[in-house]
């Protein structure tokens, strides 16, 4: 079951649905634009990515560029 993602393009509108790839790891993700909007895509089926793969890049992206919460 297929996840749908709305992106406005102009006056345009485009469906396309979400990686459902099991694994996506930090180098396998690019940024697309969409009209004024950057999509973080999966470089392998080039879909956008998921909520969940979204929020796992971000973590990843976090630790290593060593910005995580530090201990004051």
């Amino acid at each position: 079951m297929g996840l749908d993602i709305q992106i406005i393009i102009g006056s345009a509108l485009s469906i396309r649905t979400m990686c459902s790839c099991p694994k996506v790891h930090f180098y396998e993700v690019e940024f697309k634009l969409a009209g004024m909007r950057v999509i973080p895509t999966h470089k392998n089926c080039g879909d956008p990515l998921s909520e969940q793969q979204l929020a796992k890049f971000e973590k990843e992206l976090i630790q290593y560029w060593g910005l995580g919460e530090k201990s004051v």
